[in-house]
C-alpha cells in the first residue's frame, strides 16, 4: 500500500478551504473581490476555487485571520441549507485509515465521540447534518475533517498503480460501501457456498486480504467478483422476509433441522416471536429427554459461536431500532408496534428481539424491567421507579394534585438525579394517579382522612355551599402557605389552578361541579362536626352580624369575648380557610353572598380612621432585598408574561440576569431585564407552581448574589410586603 500519510493542515497550503461538495453545491457564487484579491485568485472567481486549486500562488500559504474568520462565518451561517448535503462528492474506499491523518486533537476527539474513526462504511453516505450533530463538532472541525479526508484521497488516488485494472476497482469499492460488507461471510451457512475458503471472517476483510497487499490476487478477486450477483439476490430476499421468517430460515441454515424439530428450536431459542420455552417443553414436544434437547442446543450454539461477526439480519437490526427510539414502552405495546411497522407478521416479544439479538452477535441497546408486576421495554434502566412512585403519591395527598415538574424537583433536591420522561413514564404506566392537563396529576389515598384538599374543601363548604372554584382556591392557598407542608420536610404545598381543580372536583365523588364553576357536597355537611373549635367561633361571630360583614376591631372584640386567644384569632384570621377577607379591615365568611352596601358601609368606617398610605408594588425588605410585586392579569399566558420595572427602581435591576428560585431552593432558570426594565424568566417557575389569573407574583432580588426569590401570594401577603409610610 502506499504511504498515505499528509502534513497539510487545513487553512495552510496545499489543503483545501472546502470540500468537493460545498465547492459543487457553490461552484455559480462569485467570491467578494476582496477575498479573491488576498487569495491572488483570479478576478471573477466562485466559491469552485477553494478546492485544491485555492493555492495558485506561491506568496500565499495559509489564511489570514480575516479570511479565515469569513469562511467560518459563511459556512455557519448556511448550516441549515448543507444539512443534507453529503460530506464527500465520492465513496470513500476501505483502505483509507482515517487514524493516520494528523487531525487536531479536537477534531479528533469528535471524531471518537461520533466513532467515525471506527465505522469506514458510514462515511460514503454522511452528511453535514450528522457531523453537526456530534457534540461539540463546530464549523472548524468540520472543515478540517472534509478536508484533510479529501486531500488523503487525492495522494492516495495518484499513488495507486495504474496497471491494476480499473473496473476491478470500481467493482470493490462498490461492494466494499455496502453495509453488509462486514456482515456476511464464509462462517455464515446461508453464503459459505458462495466464498473462497479463506481464513478471513467477513466479505470485507477478505477483500482488504486479497488487494490490499502488494501482491494482489487477481484471480481470487476475480472469483469473488462473480459470486456478487448471487449474493445480491440472497441477501434481497433475506431482507424481504419478516423477522421470524428471517431468524427461523438463519437457524435452519445453522442447524440442518427441519419440521417439528426445527420449529421446537426456534422456540427453545425464543426466536420465534414468544419467551424462549424450557428445555422440558422442547422434549416433550420431540418425545425425546432433557439431556438429548441440551446437547443438540450445545452443537448448534457452538456453530453460533463460530461466526465471530453480527449476522447479516436487517429485520433484526429495524426491530431493535425501532424498540430503542419508542423506549420506555410496555412489553405488549413493543410487540404491537413491530407488527404495525411490519416488521414482523405476528406481535414478536421484545424478550425474543433481546435474545435474538445477541446471539446473532449484537449488543442490543435495550432490556426489559420490570415495575410493580409490569414488564416495560427501556433503552435504559430507570432508575429509583419507587422513589418517583412515593414522591408522586405523597405530593398528591399533600396538596391534593402535583405535576411531573415538582416531583423531579423534590427527588432533585434530594440528590436523586431525574428527568421528566422517566417521572411521566413510571407513573402513566405503573402508578394509579389520574393526570389532567399540563403534566399535572392527582391521587386519593385510600384514607380519605389523608386528603388535604378533600379536607379543607368539606371545612369551606360545611359553611357556605356552593361556592365558586376561584374562591375555593383562594381559601385553599390561605391554608396551604401558611400551614401546609407534605411529607418530613418543610418543602411547600402547590395550590392547583382551577382546570385541575375542577378536574379533581369532578372524579371525586364526595363532591359536584356545575356548568357555573361552583362546587358543593353531595351531601349536606355540618360545619360544627366539620370545624375545629376556633374556626367555630368566627363562622358563629361572623353570622351573628346581620350582614355577615365585620370589621377587624368588632370581629376581634366578640371573638376574644368568646374566649379566642388573641395570638390565635390573629394566627386563624391568616390561614383559616372559612374567613374572607374583603378588604383591608373587612371580614366574612368564604362563599357567602354579601350585601355591597354592607360592605361598603364597613368600609367608609375604616376610611374615616387616620391611616398612613402603603406603597403596594415595590420597596425593601429588612434585609436589603428590593422586592417587586405584580398581579398575574386574567386570561394571562404564562409563556409570554413580562413583568415591567417601575421607573424608581429600575436603575437598579436593568441589564442584568438573576437566578430564578422559589422559596424551597429550586432553581427555575434565569430572570433577565432589558434596557427598558422589562424583566422575562417568571413562565417556568409560574407553571410549575400552579399560577392562575389574579395571583400575585413576589419577586424578592438579592443584588449582591443576583437571586432573585419567587412566590406566589394575593392581598393579603402584599399588605405584608409594603411597609407603612
Amino acid at each position: 500500500m502506499q504511504d498515505k500519510r499528509i502534513d497539510n493542515r487545513w487553512g495552510e497550503h496545499g489543503s483545501p478551504l472546502l470540500p468537493r461538495s460545498l465547492c459543487d453545491a457553490w461552484a455559480d457564487e462569485p467570491l467578494p473581490q476582496w477575498v479573491a484579491a488576498e487569495l491572488k485568485l483570479p478576478p471573477g472567481s466562485t466559491w469552485a476555487a477553494f478546492g485544491h486549486s485555492v493555492w495558485t500562488s506561491d506568496d500565499v500559504k495559509a489564511l489570514t485571520s480575516r479570511q479565515r474568520n469569513f469562511l467560518l462565518n459563511v459556512v455557519q451561517v448556511r448550516r441549515s441549507e448543507i444539512q443534507a448535503i453529503k460530506v464527500f462528492a465520492r465513496p470513500v474506499p476501505y483502505w483509507l485509515d482515517l487514524k493516520d491523518l494528523p487531525f487536531s486533537t479536537r477534531t479528533r476527539n469528535c471524531l471518537v465521540t461520533g466513532n467515525l474513526l471506527g465505522e469506514r462504511e458510514r462515511l460514503s453516505g454522511l452528511t453535514f447534518g450528522d457531523l453537526f450533530k456530534i457534540w461539540s463538532m463546530g464549523v472548524v472541525s468540520v472543515l478540517e475533517f472534509a478536508c484533510l479526508v479529501e486531500t488523503a484521497l487525492e495522494k492516495s488516488t495518484a499513488g495507486r498503480s495504474e496497471a491494476e485494472p480499473t473496473p476491478t476497482d470500481d467493482e470493490l469499492l462498490e461492494i466494499i460501501s455496502e453495509p453488509w460488507a462486514d456482515r456476511v461471510g464464509p462462517a455464515d451457512p446461508r453464503f459459505s457456498d458462495l466464498f473462497p475458503p479463506l481464513p478471513q471472517a467477513t466479505l470485507l476483510e477478505m477483500i482488504d486480504a486479497l488487494a490490499g497487499g502488494p501482491d494482489t490476487d487477481a484471480l481470487a478477486l476475480s472469483q469473488l467478483s462473480e459470486t456478487m450477483p448471487e449474493l445480491r439476490k440472497r441477501l434481497e430476499q433475506i431482507t424481504a422476509l419478516p423477522l421470524e421468517t428471517q431468524l427461523r430460515e438463519f437457524l435452519r441454515a445453522l442447524s440442518h433441522f427441519e419440521g417439528e424439530r426445527l420449529s421446537a428450536f426456534v422456540d427453545r431459542f425464543g426466536w420465534g416471536g414468544k419467551p424462549p420455552i424450557t428445555l422440558e417443553e422442547a422434549g416433550e414436544r420431540l418425545n425425546i429427554t432433557r439431556e438429548r434437547v441440551r446437547q443438540l442446543q450445545e452443537k448448534v450454539s457452538a456453530r453460533l459461536a463460530a461466526i465471530s461477526f453480527p449476522t447479516f439480519m436487517p429485520a433484526l437490526d429495524e426491530a431493535v431500532r425501532a424498540l430503542a427510539e419508542a423506549s420506555p414502552l410496555s412489553a405488549d405495546s413493543a410487540g404491537a408496534l413491530l407488527k404495525q411497522r411490519r416488521i414482523s407478521d405476528i406481535d414478536f416479544h421484545p424478550e425474543s428481539v433481546i435474545a435474538a439479538a445477541a446471539a446473532c452477535g449484537r449488543n442490543p441497546p435495550i432490556q426489559l424491567q420490570t415495575i410493580k408486576k409490569k414488564t416495560i421495554v427501556a433503552a435504559a434502566a430507570i432508575q429509583d421507579a419507587d422513589v418517583i412512585l412515593r414522591v408522586a403519591y405523597r405530593q398528591a395527598h399533600a396538596s391534593g394534585a402535583s405535576n411531573v415538574g415538582e416531583v423531579v424537583a423534590e427527588m432533585t433536591a434530594d440528590k436523586i438525579t431525574v428527568d421528566e420522561d422517566a417521572v411521566r413514564h413510571v407513573l402513566r404506566e405503573f402508578s394509579e394517579v389520574q393526570f389532567v392537563e399540563d403534566d399535572w396529576f392527582f391521587h386519593r389515598p385510600p384514607n380519605p382522612e389523608r386528603d388535604r384538599l378533600r379536607n379543607v374543601t368539606r371545612k369551606m363548604l360545611s359553611v357556605a355551599s356552593p361556592i365558586e372554584l376561584g374562591v375555593i382556591r383562594e381559601g385553599l392557598r390561605r391554608v396551604y402557605r401558611y400551614r401546609g407542608h407534605r411529607g418530613v420536610k418543610t418543602w411547600s404545598l402547590l395550590v392547583p389552578p382551577k382546570s385541575v381543580l375542577r378536574a379533581y372536583y369532578h372524579a371525586h365523588p364526595e363532591f359536584i361541579v356545575d356548568d357555573s364553576e361552583t362546587v358543593k357536597p353531595i351531601a349536606p355537611l355540618d360545619y360544627r362536626a366539620e370545624l375545629a373549635l376556633n374556626d367555630t367561633i368566627l363562622v358563629d361571630v361572623l353570622r351573628s352580624s346581620p350582614a355577615c360583614v365585620l370589621d377587624r376591631a368588632s370581629f376581634m372584640t366578640e371573638c376574644i369575648r368568646r374566649s379566642m386567644n388573641v395570638n390565635t384569632l390573629n394566627l386563624y384570621l391568616t390561614y383559616s380557610p372559612v374567613i374572607l377577607h374583603l378588604d383591608k379591615d373587612v371580614w366574612s365568611l368564604r362563599g357567602v353572598r354579601v350585601d355591597p352596601a354592607a360592605v361598603e358601609a364597613v368600609r367608609e368606617a375604616n376610611a374615616l380612621r387616620e391611616r398612613e398610605k402603603r406603597v403596594l408594588d415595590h420597596g425593601w425588605t429588612p434585609e436589603g432585598q428590593l422586592w417587586l410585586a405584580a398581579r398575574i392579569p386574567a386570561a394571562h399566558d404564562a409563556a409570554h408574561l413580562v413583568v415591567s420595572v417601575p421607573g424608581a427602581i429600575r436603575h437598579y435591576l436593568s441589564r442584568r440576569q438573576f437566578d430564578a428560585r422559589d422559596e424551597d431552593g429550586v432553581s427555575h432558570g434565569l430572570i433577565r431585564v432589558n434596557d427598558e426594565g422589562a424583566s422575562y424568566g417568571f413562565p417556568p417557575f409560574l407553571r410549575q407552581r400552579g399560577a392562575d389569573e389574579g395571583d400575585i407574583l413576589i419577586a424578592e432580588f438579592d443584588l449582591t448574589k443576583n437571586v432573585a426569590r419567587l412566590r406566589l401570594g394575593d392581598d393579603e401577603l402584599l399588605e405584608e410586603m409594603s411597609p407603612e409610610v
